[in-house]
């Protein structure tokens, strides 16, 4: 497979040659298709980054996991974090150490709510409080 420095080192050993042969439809020919080459090569520059960014959010890191109430966690980490803001942004947005009691009329099985300040997501949970 060819690349593109390899190309345009082709394209301008093609423009010396024109130059000799002293074919000024034929230098300008290959110069255009150089400036596209160029673009190409930027081009895929770009698409090279974005697939990066985009692999880099896709990709879960080892160490991140979901615990048994719904929010995320973090190996040796003991603070918990919003699924939500995880899940959509990829970003740890920190959920309070203390829920809110639920009424009870509904029977819940996990009678707190801690609400996401970043995002206002919440998860229920059967504990009261979360220790860091």
């Amino acid at each position: 497979m060819i690349t593109f420095s390899s190309a345009i080192s082709i394209l301008k050993n093609a423009q010396a040659l024109a130059e000799k042969l002293k074919n000024r439809e034929l230098n300008d020919a290959l110069l255009s298709l150089q400036q596209e080459l160029i673009g190409l090569g930027n081009q895929n520059l770009e698409l090279k980054e974005k697939y990066d960014e985009l692999k880099k959010y896709l990709e879960i890191p080892n160490d991140v996991y979901l615990d048994n109430d719904g929010f995320i966690c973090r190996k040796n980490d003991t603070r918990k974090y919003c699924p939500h803001c995880w899940n959509k942004y990829r970003k740890f947005s920190l959920m309070p150490l203390e829920g809110v009691e639920v009424m009870d009329y509904l029977n819940l099985s996990k009678p707190y709510m801690y609400k996401c300040s970043a995002c206002g997501h919440g998860v229920q949970s059967n504990k009261a409080y979360f220790k860091n």
